[in-house]
């Protein structure tokens, strides 16, 4: 299949026909509501680094949508469209690029996230990437920095999980998947709390996702926001399968650096608890208060994690590194 009848073939069809002008053109074209901002975010997948070489291809869409719908719903963005840029790899043939093509479209249209357009190239490593674009009221993103002391941190769905499913899909051949656990699934189909983070914007001071691991994410808010955070151990929410992990000898490490669980976690004011709690109700997220923050004045800007015994637990490894 050449580059322009795939384009023909697998892509017009599945495009936003206003937006993406019938892939027909060099660029899309999109007019924001009025008094909103733009939010532009994009992460790039690569095989045998953020997927399996040997991953279906409807793992790779999956797994493509929702890391980067997790970036929009940090900000508290809604989606509007999105640009893709496809590398296709040696071993990607026809048949799995239809697909990739299908899957693709159903997980963009679970977010209502129109495809815009792209751009199709070859390489000696298969590469997907998506450029996603969100509005949120203008001036009421939600960013990395304003928490202050004395707020609440909190965490959404259960943490680990990214680690422990990854760990489950290199153990498994691509034709074992029928009894596939809630694991597997949080790593190779995260789904974002995208309509719950839509709220959050009245209640919380600051926001991002957990992709590297919930150690060096709540640094990254820290750090931006000038605070530190007390964070306790027994209240972090964990799955069956992370609590069957830490009985079992596991580490804590493995579970708070692991990274791939594209939840959120936040600051809010103490006030805003009854409040956050009905929003979660409403939206069926499952939402943890995991600990404070503090002035870090007499310490640094990061999160320490305190065992029953308030103890810090020490951790090596902190979260996934690019370089």
């Amino acid at each position: 299949m050449g580059e322009f009848d795939l384009i023909t073939r697998l892509f017009a069809p599945i495009a936003d026909p206003e937006s993406a002008l019938g892939l027909q053109d060099d660029a899309a074209c999109y007019t924001p509501p009025a008094h909103h901002d733009l939010i532009i975010s994009t992460d790039a997948l690569v095989s045998g680094v953020h997927f399996p070489e040997n991953a279906p291809a409807d793992m790779v869409a999956a797994r493509l949508v929702g890391t980067n719908v997790s970036d929009l719903a940090a900000k508290g963005a809604r989606p509007v469209g999105c640009v893709l840029t496809l590398c296709v790899g040696p071993q990607w043939d026809s048949s799995y690029l239809e697909a990739f093509a299908a899957a693709l479209k159903t997980h963009l249209d679970s977010h209502g996230l129109p495809l815009w357009g792209g751009d199709t190239v070859s390489g000696p490593t298969a590469l997907v990437s998506l450029t996603v674009h969100g509005v949120v009221p203008r001036g009421e993103m939600l960013t990395r920095k304003g928490a202050g002391p004395e707020q609440d941190v909190y965490v959404t769905g259960t943490i680990g999980d990214g680690f422990l499913g990854l760990k489950e899909v290199q153990a498994l051949d691509t034709d074992e998947r029928a009894a596939l656990t809630s694991a597997y699934q949080a790593y190779a189909a995260p789904t974002p709390p995208l309509n719950f983070a839509q709220h959050l914007r009245a209640l919380a001071s600051c926001c991002m996702d957990v992709s590297d691991g919930l150690a060096a994410d709540l640094d990254h808010l820290c750090a931006a926001s000038g605070v530190a955070m007390d964070i306790a151990l027994a209240d972090l929410p964990l799955s069956e399968a992370a609590d069957a992990y830490l009985g079992a000898g596991g580490s804590w490490q493995d579970l708070l650096s692991g990274g791939d669980d594209y939840q959120l976690i936040f600051c809010a004011a103490p006030a805003a608890r009854d409040d956050l709690a009905v929003l979660a109700q409403n939206c069926d997220v499952r939402l943890t208060r995991i600990g404070m923050s503090k002035s870090a004045q007499s310490g640094p800007c990061r999160a320490d994690f305190i065992d029953p015994d308030g103890q810090s637990l020490e951790i090596e490894l902190r979260g996934f590194r690019h370089f």
